[in-house]
């Protein structure tokens, strides 16, 4: 597998991201697609957003239209001037307004900010006709340590799409939010982490969104290190669409601030997949990024 880095400044996304992370282009699959039998492509994949001004963790949500439903989604927290450790996400889940019912209507987020102010939370419903197999798994919130990860399975013969979680308890904050392989092949689980500022013990509640293998769906993912913020914008192949992505903030008490889809059709050179993540200090840490690409 190997990556190249593309510098872009012909839009306004990369732009940003040249100022303070990195744009680099996906250019090979972490996995081959399953050998098994695959499931027909994604059908009239539709990303949605909602903004909202809201206090510290007040959910925001966006729902799917028609009779689609959700196979992934993102969020991104932002306020004026604050650092990129005093705001932050706490969560980015699939909605679950019909608990049991297996299926993801939308997507939801929520954040906490430091400084006592409101933050403005954007979220992201990545909505398609129901694929093959499509069930939505998720967790009991489970009292876990600081960062401990925590990751749910899809069963078996079935492949990841998407997922997330929220950290639940004062003080909180997401930090992980994504896709995990246990064999050659798509990915068929999520994991997700996050931490208190006190360190002590935090609630995580996981979601993974799964379906049948889907022959047209590749992941990518690339490791950025820098000091904070730290996170770019990993870039589909040309030809192919963001369908999903995650993110992973290694260090010490580091800060997911942004986990989201980029669109060329809102200014980005090609479809992605956008991370920010920061930390209390200046000390480089490693952030994983991840997008999921179709044809459509």
């Amino acid at each position: 597998m190997s990556f190249r880095k593309q510098f872009r400044f012909g839009s306004r996304l990369a732009a940003c991201v040249a100022a303070v992370g990195l744009v680099v282009s996906a250019v090979g699959p972490v996995q081959a697609a399953s050998a098994a039998a695959p499931a027909p492509r994604l059908a009239s994949v539709q990303i949605v957003k909602k903004t909202a001004t809201v206090q510290d963790f007040q959910r925001v949500t966006v729902y799917c239209p028609g009779a689609k439903y959700a196979i992934g989604g993102g969020a991104e927290a932002t306020a004026p001037s604050v650092g990129y450790d005093a705001v932050g996400l706490v969560g980015s889940f699939p909605d679950t307004s019909y608990p049991g019912s297996g299926m993801a209507y939308g997507w939801a987020a929520n954040a906490r900010n430091y400084s006592g102010e409101p933050s403005t939370v954007t979220v992201w419903a990545v909505c398609a006709e129901t694929p093959q197999g499509y069930e939505l798994v998720e967790t009991p919130v489970v009292q876990v340590p600081s960062n401990q990860q925590v990751t749910v399975s899809c069963p078996a013969g079935k492949t990841a799409l998407g997922g997330g979680g929220e950290i639940q308890g004062d003080g909180t904050s997401l930090s992980k939010s994504f896709p995990k392989w246990t064999a050659a092949g798509q990915p068929s689980q999520w994991t997700v982490a996050g931490h208190a500022r006190s360190n002590g013990t935090v609630g995580v509640a996981g979601y993974a969104i799964c379906a049948d293998p889907i022959a047209d769906v590749t992941w990518t993912t690339y490791t950025a290190t820098k000091p904070t913020p730290s996170g770019g914008f990993l870039m589909c192949p040309t030809g192919r669409y963001v369908s999903g992505g995650g993110a992973s903030s290694n260090g010490p008490a580091s800060v997911l601030s942004s986990s989201r889809p980029g669109l060329a059709s809102e200014g980005a050179t090609r479809d992605g997949w956008w991370v920010q993540a920061g930390v209390f200090s200046d000390d480089p840490f490693a952030t994983d990024l991840y997008v999921m690409c179709s044809t459509r």
